[in-house]
């Protein structure tokens, strides 16, 4: 017998096709690959651009810092615009705008130049091709697959930043001014076709439902029976715990009254302050203690590698046993890194970097996932573009702090102790942050057996 208040269908039954959902997330992965190398890229550009304009450390970081600022203000409209016209329409024009920002960037000779080309103009344009757009999309499609979803669109960014030793070979084979065109081509040309092509905004684009994806949503702790299954096969349903909070039709307006809402802001910006800091400034840290830039780059793509792992990982694991604990695992993973590569320079073994590399990115790609499977836990609903686009806005904020403070530390100390110090701490702070968010007590995931009554 059905449950009346389950969303249920035999996902078992012989030739059943595969549901588009995956094809969405097929598209968004690809498109996010395409796109990552426009943040990641920055630090191989940055040393780049530093020797050849001789430019200070923290004005060069200023252009990052103006991306996520910019970035962040520009989140929730994207989400807004996504919401309202659709990604076929928004995204397109994001890439044309990102592709015109690369190539000023490419003829700039002034601080101000950067800042306007790169860090405003590519802000606005990255932002309508990325994971508020992209995530607003998969929202839509997915309920008991959401976080896995998540995880293996945003693994793009992973994906992308593996990419980053061939930006390197570029630079070096043509210069970082027309490395900046080839990229702002490519980012033209083929996100928009994939987009074109294949994106729709919800199941009912292509004449399905949210019901084709089989996912169970209960209210409540009972349990469910989803129809007769003697082979006792596992499934998953989505349990919603605090009903009232679930059915609550949110707005940025309604959003903000809560502190579960600023307490997530407030985790984000520390997130990427923690992130930033050692990012910017980690292909010059490993040329100042004496490693090939080659290796440096290198570094930075092996760093995409673990970030790819980590966000497959990272979105299963939250769906499995939590956000709450898939965040703090990714904390304690990216302190134990800072902490090895603080003390690399001293070592002098180019496999330790690899270790840092990998580890890192794994720990940075368990924490995406999960933030942003929170926010939707939180927040899903007809507004939830621009809800997120507000906590992305947050998160950014940290970025463009990090990113900055990341090089006027040096310039101050001509040192990367306090860099450590500063990302140490805040990512303490992201791990006990999450634990007052608790997006468990609103609704969580779970397995069970198909034959459960």
């Amino acid at each position: 017998m059905n449950n009346p208040n389950s969303i249920s269908g035999d996902d078992s039954e012989p030739g059943a096709r595969i549901y588009y959902g995956w094809v969405i997330v097929a598209v968004c992965f690809l498109v996010m690959t395409l796109i990552a190398p426009i943040q990641s890229s920055f630090s191989v550009f940055y040393v780049a651009i530093l020797d050849d304009l001789k430019w200070s450390r923290a004005d060069t970081a200023l252009a990052l810092s103006s991306w996520y600022l910019a970035g962040g203000i520009v989140s929730p409209f994207a989400g807004g615009l996504v919401d309202r016209y659709g990604p076929r329409l928004v995204m397109p024009i994001g890439a044309v705008v990102t592709a015109g920002a690369f190539i000023w960037t490419s003829r700039m000779t002034q601080p101000w130049h950067f800042y306007v080309a790169f860090g405003l103009l590519g802000a606005i344009g990255s932002q309508m091709l990325n994971l508020v757009p992209l995530t607003t999309v998969i929202s839509n499609w997915f309920a008991r697959h959401r976080g896995l979803a998540i995880g293996l669109i945003s693994g793009g960014l992973g994906l992308g930043q593996v990419g980053i030793p061939a930006i390197q070979y570029l630079i070096e084979q043509v210069g970082w001014r027309n490395a900046y065109i080839v990229l702002g081509i490519l980012i033209m040309i083929i996100p928009s076709t994939l987009i074109l092509l294949f994106l729709h905004r919800q199941p009912a684009d292509k004449g399905l439902t949210i019901d084709d994806e089989r996912g169970i949503w209960r209210a409540g702790r009972g349990t469910v029976n989803d129809g007769d299954n003697s082979s006792g096969d596992h499934r998953t349903e989505v349990v919603v715990v605090d009903v009232e909070w679930a059915q609550t039709d949110w707005t940025i307006r309604r959003a903000v009254r809560k502190s579960r809402f600023w307490l997530l802001i407030s985790a984000m910006v520390l997130d990427t302050v923690a992130l930033t800091t050692i990012t910017v400034q980690l292909v010059a840290y490993l040329t100042d203690i004496g490693y090939s830039a080659a290796l440096a780059a290198s570094a930075v793509g092996l760093e995409g590698v673990g970030n790819i792992v980590g966000r497959f990982v990272g979105g299963a694991m939250s769906d499995r046993v939590g956000r709450e604990k898939t965040l703090t695992l990714g904390a304690i993973v990216i302190v134990c890194c800072v902490m090895l590569l603080s003390v690399i320079g001293g070592l002098g073994v180019p496999a330790l970097v690899y270790v840092f590399a990998l580890c890192f990115g794994f720990g940075h790609g368990l924490t995406l996932p999960a933030f942003f499977s929170t926010a939707a836990d939180l927040f899903q609903g007809r507004h939830f573009g621009s809800i997120l686009g507000v906590c992305i806005l947050g998160g950014y904020s940290g970025g463009a702090l990090g990113a900055w403070l990341s090089g006027y530390m040096f310039d101050v100390t001509q040192a990367y102790s306090v860099n450590f110090t500063v990302s140490v701490v805040a990512m303490t702070a992201v791990a006990a942050l999450i634990w007052r968010v608790r997006p468990g007590r609103i609704r969580y995931v779970r397995s069970i057996s198909a034959n459960v009554v």
